[in-house]
């Protein structure tokens, strides 16, 4: 009898920790979600617990947004940082299928704004793949008075010397001192994130800060 019933026993615990940790998994996100929608009513902005993707525009032109598959914008919260127009999300996105599937998910600050024109790029911290890939021609825009921004980033973009106007010393200077921060850009658009990284609702004002930093490093058009 419990040769037969062990089988039983086994897949029933296991369904029901599945059972648990999704519960947990719900409650912790509702949560997360309750939290972030006060943080957004403290900094005196609107909130969605989740919003279509076109709720920016042009998603598709960077980097960030390319990759994966189920993409998803949740806990957006959206209004005005030192008069710029602003945004701070979580992006949920998927890569690979099946036993490979791997749910990534992270926080963006999202700024439009006015006066504002950049070229295309994507800015992301170096590691030891991005570095393999340098050596067989994966661009990566450096800068020979910069080492340490050179060392520690990869630079990317279509029209390289337009990228290099645009990245002026005090900027390379900011990248280098909060090694890990990410940057897409194109136009009057510019999202600012670390990898994979989920902010904590009391790190949402400190990261708009550092967005708003990197924006007014870059150069203004009138």
């Amino acid at each position: 009898m419990w040769v037969v019933l062990f089988p039983i026993v086994i897949l029933t615990t296991v369904f029901g920790l599945i059972a648990i940790v999704a519960v947990y998994s719900w409650q912790k996100e509702k949560e997360r979600t309750r939290q972030l929608q006060l943080t957004a009513s403290q900094l005196g902005w609107s909130f969605a617990a989740s919003a279509p993707l076109n709720m920016i525009a042009g998603l598709e032109r960077f980097a960030l947004f390319e990759q994966g598959h189920g993409k998803e914008i949740k806990n957006f919260m959206y209004g005005a940082a030192s008069g710029t127009k602003a945004a701070v999300f979580d992006y949920v996105y998927v890569i690979g299928y099946g036993k490979n599937r791997q749910t990534h998910r992270q926080s963006v600050v999202y700024l439009e704004p006015q006066n504002f024109s950049v070229p295309y790029f994507s800015l992301r911290p170096e590691n030891l793949l991005l570095k393999i890939f340098t050596a067989f021609g994966y661009q990566d825009i450096d800068f020979g008075q910069r080492p340490e921004f050179s060392r520690q980033y990869i630079l990317r973009g279509q029209d390289e010397q337009a990228i290099r106007r645009t990245f002026n010393d005090g900027l390379l200077s900011l990248y280098e001192a909060y090694a890990g921060t990410c940057t897409d850009g194109g136009g009057n658009q510019l999202f600012v994130f670390r990898g994979g990284y989920r902010l904590q609702p009391q790190e949402i004002q400190s990261y708009i800060g550092l967005g708003l930093t990197v924006m007014n490093l870059f150069p203004r058009y009138s």
